[in-house]
């Protein structure tokens, strides 16, 4: 059987509570089971609301909603389906004929030929909760993780808890960097400049150089080299390109590893996985091959590597898991 590529991301995800403090983070498969019980109909899963008939969505409206749900026995998780769509807008078509100068293109609405209604194009992807992660179905057009955000929160609040924080989904630093790091020997320098003077102690590495900038003058210009003589010292190799990648702080850092690598950013070690997904003889994804893909990487993260290292607990809790502080397009 034919396939293709398919993406897909492991996400973290945090609740907006600010400077509320023991705030308890619900189970997000937890909320979902609740939310599909309360909205059984897609029309109650559906944004924005569907107006009352006869009237309907205007021609134009970008449109997001929830398809179905699924558990599986002995497989930890809820997952749903999502479904983005334009209402209303005819997609543009063409017919490939390579040795044309030109093709014409026309934008043709599609008619259901049983019922005479029109069919409307729409993008649908996958999402995979379990505990405070999710795995994501990359599809382009789906509106990415930023509109499931939104749309999930929306809707949480209107059937399930009209008082969740908001929800944003957390990139996370993949396991192949700090194997990369170990593989290297570790961390032997790691070089950073200032670029904004921060009194955040959460900001380590820019809050020192502050400190130093502080004691130098405003028209001082900070720099920092820390050699580490011995041990790998990933964890501050990785928390210092999480401390970059998060805010503005620091203008640069660079780490050097033992074996003459150096890692100036952490975008392109953002965990996921591209898996090859099987084609149906119609020209489609096999789901059951996506569904088995999304569930068995769930599995994945969680298995302990020989240190004891793994990214997420057995209940779904990032334990191993470095977050990139801004939410990722997939």
């Amino acid at each position: 059987m034919p396939t293709a590529k398919r993406t897909f991301a492991l996400k973290i995800v945090r609740f907006k509570v600010g400077r509320k403090k023991g705030y308890v983070p619900p189970n997000m498969d937890d909320l979902l089971r609740r939310l599909m019980a309360a909205a059984p109909r897609v029309g109650q899963r559906h944004l924005p609301p569907p107006p009352p008939a006869p009237n309907r969505l205007a021609a134009g409206t970008a449109c997001f909603y929830i398809n179905r749900a699924k558990r599986r026995n002995g497989r930890d998780g809820h997952l749903i389906e999502c479904v983005s769509y334009v209402n209303g807008m005819a997609p543009e078509q063409t017919i490939p004929d390579f040795t044309a100068n030109s093709l014409p293109i026309s934008a043709v609405p599609i008619v259901d030929p049983a019922t005479g209604q029109t069919r409307q194009v729409i993008h649908s992807y996958r999402a995979l909760f379990f505990g405070q992660c999710a795995i994501i179905e990359q599809e382009k057009g789906g509106g990415g993780a930023a509109t499931l955000a939104l749309s999930l929160t929306a809707m949480l609040r209107a059937h399930v808890d009209p008082d969740l924080p908001g929800i944003e989904f957390m990139d996370v630093i993949g396991a192949d960097l700090r194997k990369s790091i170990q593989a290297a020997g570790g961390v032997k320098r790691i070089s950073a400049s200032l670029a904004t003077a921060t009194t955040n102690r959460r900001r380590p590495l820019a809050f020192r150089l502050s400190r130093l900038k502080q004691w130098a003058g405003n028209r001082a210009v900070v720099h920092a080299e820390i050699d580490f003589p011995d041990g790998d010292n990933t964890s501050k190799g990785i928390q210092a390109l999480d401390e970059y990648a998060a805010d503005n702080g620091l203008d640069s850092v660079t780490v050097y590893l033992r074996d003459g690598q150096k890692i100036t950013g952490l975008r392109k070690f953002v965990e996921k996985r591209r898996m090859d997904i099987q084609i149906n003889p119609s020209g489609s994804y096999n789901m059951s091959d996506i569904e088995d893909t999304m569930w068995n990487y769930l599995d994945e993260v969680r298995v302990p590597d020989d240190d004891g290292w793994r990214i997420i607990d057995n209940a779904g809790r990032p334990v191993g898991a470095q977050l990139i502080d801004n939410d990722g397009d997939g």
